[in-house]
């Protein structure tokens, strides 16, 4: 073979080499993807997959430049995903807003209790906080104990533990102060309890108060002069830790705030800092008028990476809203349930996934099994999602 030839194989063979490279570069990977997902394939998002990209947000909880929201795709054909283990071993499945604080009893019978725990539950929270008649309390932890439930008590989360009245109208302007020792002796009175899980300190950081953006006179600046700041619940995170050490802590945030934003997460009405809680209920609720098909993977993963540089053992438990409360709340279909605990189950540090609500057999507000005051397909899609 003379050398013209030779150099002639050479060319065709580095020819294919190089095109084949290009043709692998540019494969066309279709739409654009959801923001903080860019590293996902589109099959990937159709099942609800919150792998942590590259991309994703730094410690202090920016996005690239690059990163766009893009209109919600339809959800419909959406699979249910069984999971049997998250990072954290088996996944723990919780109801919250379990009864309604007016009621005897919060509105509940054992055979509630019952219910949820044959659903596939393993934890409830209930709907009321110190100002709750110390027999009510006890019918709730013992028939939970009985159904084989374990429970999420207050002990922050509602109002009369910040220093608001638990049966009259607060002054106008009160701002939320810690009732150190009332909580203290709330927390000795129970947390001998076999039923008791963990203790929930912050609901949102104070916007449900009276005057948060879900209290009976929001004002619109109750962020900035209502809501709990990192230090405050500290303090309730050390005080309530004094007494029990045995049990976690936990505090609820609002999931929009890591949606609606791409840095600067904790701001005031979103407080996070080292030392507030063992576990973060981040509120993913996507049931609202518009749907976003990548919200609940945005937002943990948004949340997780920033917690996560403040805090790196602190635990995740996703909430998925199950309820209506028109006009901002709507029923989420099944597909889109099932996408979001799809996502879900995918958050790092996975403590479990909950879902909200459950409401009261007694009463007229929601109850979630029921076909008429609430919805019993979804309580059906919601026992084919966590039992394993």
């Amino acid at each position: 073979m003379n050398l013209l030839t030779q150099n002639k194989i050479l060319l065709i063979v580095l020819a294919v080499i190089l095109g084949g490279g290009f043709i692998f570069l540019n494969v066309p990977t279709g739409t654009e993807a959801p923001i903080g997902a860019s590293d996902q394939t589109e099959s990937e998002l159709e099942e609800g997959s919150a792998t942590m990209p590259e991309n994703s947000p730094d410690a202090s909880g920016g996005t690239p430049e690059e990163d766009v929201q893009k209109e919600p795709e339809d959800s419909s054909g959406s699979q249910i995903t069984m999971v049997d283990t998250s990072t954290m071993g088996p996944i723990l499945a919780v109801l919250k807003d379990v009864g309604e604080a007016g009621f005897d009893h919060f509105g509940l019978v054992q055979k509630d209790f019952s219910d949820i725990k044959n659903a596939g539950f393993d934890i409830i929270e209930g709907n009321f906080d110190i100002c709750a008649d110390d027999a009510d309390v006890k019918f709730f932890l013992d028939s939970a104990a009985n159904a084989g439930l374990k429970v999420i008590l207050n002990a922050g989360a509602g109002e009369a533990e910040w220093g608001y009245p638990c049966n009259s109208v607060p002054d106008p302007g009160l701002e939320p102060s810690w009732q150190k020792e009332k909580v203290r002796e709330w927390v000795e009175k129970w947390k001998n309890h076999s039923a008791l899980y963990a203790w929930d300190t912050s609901n949102e950081d104070g916007g449900a108060f009276p005057f948060g953006t879900g209290g009976t006179a929001p004002d619109p600046d109750w962020e900035t002069k209502y809501a709990l700041s990192t230090e405050q619940l500290q303090e309730a995170y050390r005080d309530v830790k004094s007494v029990d050490s045995a049990h976690p802590i936990m505090i609820r945030m609002n999931g929009w705030y890591f949606y609606d934003n791409v840095d600067n997460f904790f701001r005031p009405g979103n407080a996070f800092g080292k030392d507030v809680a063992d576990i973060v209920m981040i509120n993913a609720y996507s049931n609202v008028d518009e749907y976003f098909k990548d919200f609940v993977s945005t937002v943990l993963m948004r949340a997780a990476r920033s917690m996560y540089a403040l805090d790196a053992d602190v635990k995740i438990l996703p909430a998925l809203g199950v309820w209506e409360e028109p006009p901002t709340w709507f029923k989420p279909t099944r597909d889109e349930l099932v996408n979001d605990f799809n996502q879900a189950v995918k958050a790092e540090n996975l403590a479990g996934v909950a879902f909200f609500k459950y409401g009261a057999s007694s009463g007229s507000d929601w109850l979630l099994p029921s076909a008429t005051r609430g919805d019993s397909k979804l309580w059906q899609t919601l026992q084919e999602l966590i039992k394993q």
